[in-house]
C-alpha cells in the first residue's frame, strides 16, 4: 500500500513498530532522568551503546543469557557513576553546564565502547539472543533480536510500573522527583532516589541497545549518538519530560513515523519533521508563570577593560600568529586555517551560551549554510569579499529564523531543538543543491586581484577574520549589549521588569552569533579544494560548545585555547581510539573541576607565577585601606543615608483625573485544576499605598503576576492610566510606569550593584548595536552617570562596585529599591519587601516606602505578611484568600473583618492580638 509515494504496507508499519519500542524504552529513561535531575543527559544512547559493548565481549565466554543481565548492571552502574560524579558535582552551577558534560560524556563513552568491543557498532557480527524462533512478516524477517524485543519489553514494562507504583525505592523516586525538599524531610534520601533512578535509566538503555544492535548494519558514533538521542527525545518532549506511559506511546508513533518516512525520503529529511515535531510539541506546552530553570548562578563575567599586561599578551598572541606563517608548513598552516574557523564557532557559542546563556547545539549548523552561501555567492560573482559577506549574512539570518519559534524555549528546551537543527541541517538542508548538494569545486580565492592559492597566504586572511570575529564578541561582550545579556541571563524576568526588550535582544545575539558561526564557515569553506557534508558533520555543533566550555564560556580568548586543545592536537597529532579518549576524558575533568576553564585558570595562574619568578608580593593593607564589608553599613537600617529627592527620578506630574490609576477587574487565573486567582477586582486610585494580605496560596504573587504581564489571565481586564495593558508584554508596562518588584530581590547577582543599576538606566540611553559595535561610549556615559547620582541618593555608593550576589538580604532589597526608582514609577507593585529583614530594618522600610510616595509622588501597591507594617503606611488593605478578594478597606476594618480574621489570623481573639497594633 502506497500514499503519495510513502509505503504504509503491514511489513514496513511492523518494522516500524520494533523501532518504536527502542525509542520508547530511551524515551522512558530520558524522562526518568529528568525528572530526578531536570535536565536531558545527552549521554543516555551511550550508557546504552556500552552495556551493549559489556554483552558482546562476555558472550564469548559465558552464555549469552547470563552476560545479558550483567550487561544490564554493568551499564546501571555505568549510569549512576555519571550522576555521583559528574552530575551532583555540578549541581551548584548553570544546567547547561551539566548537559555540556553529559554531550562530552556521550562521546566518552562511545570511544569505550569501541574499546570494549568492536562488535558492539556492527550488527552483522553482534550475538544474537538464541532459543528465540525467527519468522518473516511479508517481506521483512523478523529475527531472534525482534523476538525478544517484542516478548521481553511488555514485562520490562510491567517490572517498571510494578517497581515505581509498589516498591518503597520506586515509591521514593518518584516522590524525591516531585518534591526533593519534601521527600528529604520525610526521610527520603532525594540524592540516592536520584543516582537510583539513573541506573534504572541507565539498564533500561543497555536492554534496549543490546536488542537493537544485531538489527543494524554497521553504525558510527555519530549515529550512536545525537541522531539515536533525537529519537527518543522526540517522544520524551512530547510527553513534557513527564509522562511516562505517553513517552513510550510517543514513541512508537516515532518508530512508525520514521520506517513510512524513509520508504521515500533519506534519513536527513526524518530529522527534519522529528525537529519540527519537538518544536511544534514544545511550543504547545502552555507556559506557566516566571521561568527558573537556572539550577545555579552562572560565574561572574569579566567586563573590565584589558590591563596593560593583557593587551601586550593580546598583541603578542597576534605576532606569534603571524609569524607561524612564515615558518610552518602548508598543511601544517591548513590545520592552523581549520583551528581558526572552529574557533570562530566558538566565539559565536561565547556570545550565544556564555553570556546569552542560551544552550545552542546548532552553531555549526549555521557555519555550514554560510559556508555554502559564501562559495556559492564567490563562484557567481568572482567575488570573495561578497561570498564572506554573504556568508556572514546567511549565518546570521538562519540563526534570526531558528531563533524566532526558540524566544519561547530557554536551557534544555532550546538546547534539544537546536539539536535537531544541526542534525536536519548536515543530513538534508546541506545537501540541497543550492547550497552543498554533492560537493561543491572551490577555486582558490582571489582578494584584490591577488590569487590566494598557498595555504600559509590562506592562514593569513583567515587569522585577518579570526581577529576581527574575536574584536567584535570582545567589544560585545564587554559593552552595554553584554550587560543586557548577562542581565536576560542571570535573571531574564528581572531584566523585562527594568524595560530590557527580551525578544529583541535575543535575536540580536542570535543574529550576531549566527554571523560570527557563519564567518567560521566562510574559513573553512575557502580553505579547502572540495567542499562536502563531511566538512560539516552534526557532531562538529558538540564539539564546538566543549571547545567553549573548556576554553572558558566567560573569556574570549578561551575559544582559541579550546581549539587548540580540542581541534589542533588531534590533528597535528594523530591519537588513535585511546589518545581519542584520554582528550575527551581530560576535557570532561576541566568540565566538572575548573568552573572558568582553561581560560580562567591561565588568567589566574600567570600573574600569581610572575609575582613568583619577579619576587613582588602584594603589598599589605593597611586597615585604614580595607573596603567595607556590608556589615559595616547596612543601608536599610541606616535611613540618614536616603535622600531620596535627590533622585534622577523626578516628581511624577499630578495624575490624570479620568479615573483610578489601576483598575482590575474580574481577573481569573488556573493551574491545571488549581484556581489561583478567581474573579479578582478592586481598584488603586492615584497617591495610594495599597496592601494586599493573605495566607501563603491564596493567590497574591499570581495576581501580581498577572498585573506586571509576567503570566496571562485566563478571563478579565487590567486597565492602568486608563489604557487595557491586559495583553501587554512586562517590558511595556514598564515602560509606562507600571513597575514591580520580586521576592528574592536576587537581581543580577553576577554583576555589579553600579551595572545593575545601569540596566534600570537602559531605558533613559538605549544600547544601539551597530554603535556597540565600534565603540561608541555615549549611551554607557549617560546610563553610568544616572547610575552613580542614583547611588548616591540611595546610600549605595561606596558599594558601587561588590557584586550583587555577595550583599545581605537587606542590602539587596534597597539596590533592587535603587533600580525600580530609576525607572520613575508611577505604580510600583512590592512583592513581600520586609521578607528576610528583622524588625528594626522593617521599620526602616516603612519609612523609606512613605517617603518615596511623598517624595516622587509614586503609587504603591504591596504584599506583605508584616501586618503592623501595612497598617502604618497602607492607606487601604485587600485582603486574598483561596485565590478571591474577601475584603477591602481600611486597614483595621479589613484586619477585623470575619472574613479574614477566620482565613488569615485564625479564628480566636488571641490570633488578632498576636498581629499586633498599628504602629503609631
Amino acid at each position: 500500500m502506497s500514499v503519495a509515494g510513502f509505503d504504509l504496507g503491514f511489513d514496513r508499519l511492523t518494522v516500524g513498530l520494533f523501532t518504536g519500542l527502542t525509542y520508547g524504552l530511551l524515551a522512558i529513561g530520558l524522562v526518568l532522568v529528568f525528572r530526578s535531575s531536570r535536565f536531558v543527559n545527552f549521554a543516555h544512547g551511550a550508557v546504552g551503546v556500552f552495556g551493549a559493548a559489556v554483552l558482546a565481549r562476555f558472550a564469548t565466554g559465558m552464555p549469552y543469557w547470563l552476560a545479558f543481565p550483567i550487561a544490564i548492571v554493568v551499564a546501571g552502574g555505568l549510569a549512576a557513576l555519571i550522576e555521583i560524579v559528574v552530575v551532583r558535582r555540578l549541581y551548584r552551577r548553570p544546567r547547561v553546564i551539566g548537559m555540556i558534560a553529559t554531550l562530552g560524556l556521550s562521546q566518552f563513552i562511545l570511544v569505550l565502547a569501541l574499546l570494549v568491543s568492536r562488535d558492539s557498532f556492527s550488527g552483522t557480527t553482534y550475538p544474537k539472543p538464541p532459543g528465540l524462533p525467527a519468522f518473516s512478516i511479508g517481506t521483512t524477517a523478523v529475527g531472534s533480536s525482534l523476538t525478544a524485543m517484542l516478548l521481553l519489553t511488555p514485562v520490562l514494562l510491567a517490572a517498571l510500573a510494578f517497581f515505581l507504583r509498589r516498591t518503597r525505592y520506586g515509591i521514593g523516586i518518584r516522590a524525591a522527583a516531585d518534591h526533593p525538599d519534601a521527600a528529604t524531610v520525610n526521610g527520603v534520601p532525594a540524592p540516592r532516589m536520584a543516582t537510583l533512578a539513573w541506573a534504572v535509566a541507565g539498564g533500561i538503555a543497555a536492554f534496549s541497545a543490546i536488542l537493537l544492535t544485531p538489527t543494524q548494519g554497521v553504525q558510527s558514533i555519530e549515529s550512536l549518538g545525537p541522531q539515536l538521542l533525537l529519537r527518543g527525545l522526540a517522544g520524551a518532549v512530547i510527553a513534557r519530560m513527564t509522562s511516562l506511559p505517553i513517552a513510550f506511546g510517543a514513541s512508537i508513533g516515532v518508530g512508525v513515523l520514521e520506517q513510512i518516512l524513509l520508504s521515500r525520503e533519506g534519513s536527513g529529511f526524518v530529522d527534519v519533521v522529528l525537529g519540527l515535531a519537538i518544536l511544534v510539541s514544545l511550543l504547545r506546552q502552555r507556559q506557566g508563570g516566571r521561568r527558573d530553570d537556572q539550577a545555579a548562578p552562572w560565574p561572574r563575567q569579566e567586563r573590565r577593560a584589558p590591563s596593560a599586561a593583557a593587551r601586550a599578551g593580546l598583541a603578542l598572541l597576534a605576532a606569534s600568529g603571524v609569524g607561524l606563517a612564515y615558518v610552518v608548513s602548508n598543511a601544517t598552516a591548513s590545520i592552523l586555517t581549520t583551528i581558526c574557523g572552529f574557533t570562530l564557532v566558538a566565539l559565536s557559542v561565547i556570545l550565544v551560551t556564555g553570556i546569552a546563556g542560551e544552550l545552542s547545539l546548532g552553531q555549526f549548523g549555521f557555519a555550514g549554510i554560510g559556508a555554502a552561501v559564501a562559495v556559492q555567492v564567490a563562484v557567481l560573482t568572482g567575488n570573495m569579499f561578497l561570498g564572506t559577506v554573504a556568508g556572514c549574512a546567511a549565518g546570521a539570518l538562519s540563526a534570526v529564523l531558528v531563533g524566532i519559534p526558540a524566544l519561547r524555549l530557554r536551557g534544555v528546551a532550546l538546547g534539544v531543538t537546536t539539536l535537531a537543527f544541526a542534525l536536519a541541517t548536515s543530513g538534508w538542508l546541506l545537501r540541497r543543491p543550492w547550497l552543498l548538494g554533492d560537493g561543491l569545486d572551490v577555486a582558490y580565492p582571489v582578494w584584490h586581484d591577488y590569487t590566494v592559492s598557498v595555504a600559509t597566504d590562506y592562514y593569513l586572511f583567515a587569522l585577518l577574520l579570526l581577529g576581527l570575529g574575536w574584536w567584535v564578541t570582545a567589544r560585545l561582550g564587554g559593552g552595554g549589549f553584554g550587560r543586557l545579556l548577562l542581565a536576560l541571563r542571570d535573571n531574564e524576568e528581572a531584566g523585562r521588569a527594568l524595560t530590557v526588550k527580551a525578544p529583541l535582544r535575543k535575536l540580536q545575539a542570535y543574529a550576531v552569533g549566527g554571523a560570527l558561526a557563519g564567518l567560521g564557515g566562510v574559513v573553512i569553506g575557502f580553505g579547502q579544494s572540495q567542499l562536502s557534508i563531511n566538512n560539516f558533520p552534526a557532531a562538529a555543533s558538540i564539539d564546538v560548545v566543549a571547545i567553549a566550555v573548556v576554553g572558558g564560556l566567560a573569556r574570549t580568548g578561551g575559544a582559541l585555547l579550546g581549539s587548540v586543545l580540542i581541534v589542533g592536537v588531534p590533528l597535528l597529532y594523530p591519537l588513535g581510539i585511546p589518545g581519542q579518549a584520554v582528550l575527551t576524558f581530560g576535557w570532561l575533568l576541566v568540565v566538572v573541576l575548573l568552573p572558568d576553564g582553561l581560560g580562567g585558570f591561565v588568567a589566574g595562574a600567570v600573574p600569581r607565577l610572575w609575582r613568583r619568578l619577579t619576587g613582588r608580593l602584594r603589598a599589605p593593607q593597611t586597615a585604614g585601606s580595607q573596603p567595607a564589608s556590608p556589615a559595616a553599613v547596612d543601608p536599610v537600617s541606616a535611613p540618614r543615608l536616603w535622600n531620596i529627592a535627590h533622585l534622577p527620578a523626578e516628581p511624577l506630574p499630578p495624575g490624570e483625573t479620568f479615573g483610578p490609576l489601576l483598575e482590575v477587574t474580574g481577573i481569573r487565573r488556573s493551574f491545571g485544576g488549581v484556581r489561583a486567582v478567581q474573579d479578582a477586582t478592586f481598584t488603586v486610585t492615584e497617591g495610594e499605598i495599597v496592601g494586599i494580605i493573605g495566607p501563603n496560596g491564596a493567590g497574591k504573587t499570581t495576581l501580581f503576576e498577572i498585573l506586571a504581564g509576567f503570566t496571562g489571565s485566563d478571563g478579565g481586564v487590567v486597565h492602568y492610566r486608563g489604557r487595557n495593558v491586559t495583553s501587554w508584554t512586562p517590558e511595556a508596562r514598564a515602560r509606562s510606569g507600571l513597575v514591580r518588584s520580586f521576592q528574592d530581590a536576587r537581581l543580577f547577582p553576577a554583576m555589579t550593584v553600579r551595572e545593575n543599576v545601569m540596566v534600570a538606566a537602559e531605558n533613559i540611553a538605549p544600547v544601539r548595536l551597530a554603535l556597540d559595535v565600534i565603540g561608541d561610549e555615549r549611551s554607557e556615559t549617560v546610563k553610568a552617570e544616572h547610575a552613580n547620582a542614583a547611588l548616591r541618593a540611595m546610600g549605595l555608593d561606596w558599594l558601587a562596585d561588590r557584586p550583587v550576589g555577595e550583599l545581605s538580604t537587606g542590602t539587596r532589597r534597597v539596590v533592587e529599591l535603587c533600580c525600580l526608582l530609576t525607572l520613575r514609577p508611577r505604580l510600583l507593585l512590592l512583592d513581600e519587601p520586609s521578607s528576610g529583614l528583622t524588625q528594626a530594618d522593617g521599620k526602616a522600610l516603612g519609612d523609606l516606602i512613605l517617603r518615596v510616595r511623598a517624595e516622587l509622588g509614586t503609587t504603591i501597591l504591596v504584599i506583605e505578611h508584616d501586618l503592623p507594617l501595612l497598617s502604618r503606611v497602607a492607606d487601604r488593605l485587600i485582603a486574598m484568600d483561596a485565590g478571591t478578594v474577601i475584603a477591602q478597606g481600611p486597614p483595621d476594618e479589613v484586619r477585623n473583618h470575619p472574613a479574614v480574621v477566620l482565613s488569615y489570623l485564625g479564628t480566636d481573639e488571641a490570633a488578632v492580638a498576636r498581629s499586633g497594633e498599628p504602629a503609631g
